[in-house]
């Protein structure tokens, strides 16, 4: 049975690498991971921080995920929301769960990212004593 989640796929558009290590590893700071062969040939990025893996994989018919999204626990949520915006990406607050600390944004690619604050994330959640939220 499933234990946990390994790692996360975004997709991104062909010889796009610049611009996912610009937003992933300077403005998220998370480290780039080299892709073993056969699969860097064909293109894309992988980055880690900590237990989070992200596979970013090249479509040559690239739509963004405007609806699914991967979300990220993070400390600081208001410090990086400025440094998103400061780097050009508008950030969207979401009050519909106001107990939540939680913004979208799109990655340079137009993908949705969410960003909840540590302790808020829906994995971090007693469902039990919280399920009003």
């Amino acid at each position: 049975m499933i234990k946990k989640i390994d790692h996360l796929q975004l997709a991104m558009p062909p010889g796009a690498e610049e611009k996912a290590r610009l937003y992933y590893s300077d403005i998220l700071d998370m480290s780039e991971v080299e892709k073993p062969e056969p699969l860097a040939s064909r293109g894309g990025c992988w980055f880690q921080i900590n237990n989070v893996i992200l596979h970013l994989g090249v479509e040559n018919d690239f739509t963004p995920a405007k609806k699914a999204h991967p979300a990220f626990c993070v400390e600081e949520i208001d410090d990086l929301s400025v440094k998103l915006q400061e780097k050009g990406y508008t950030v969207i607050w979401d009050k519909a769960l106001p107990q939540i600390n939680r913004f979208y944004t799109h990655d340079p690619f137009g993908n949705r990212i969410e960003f909840m604050a540590d302790g808020d994330g829906f994995s971090q959640i007693d469902w039990n004593e919280n399920s009003q939220i």
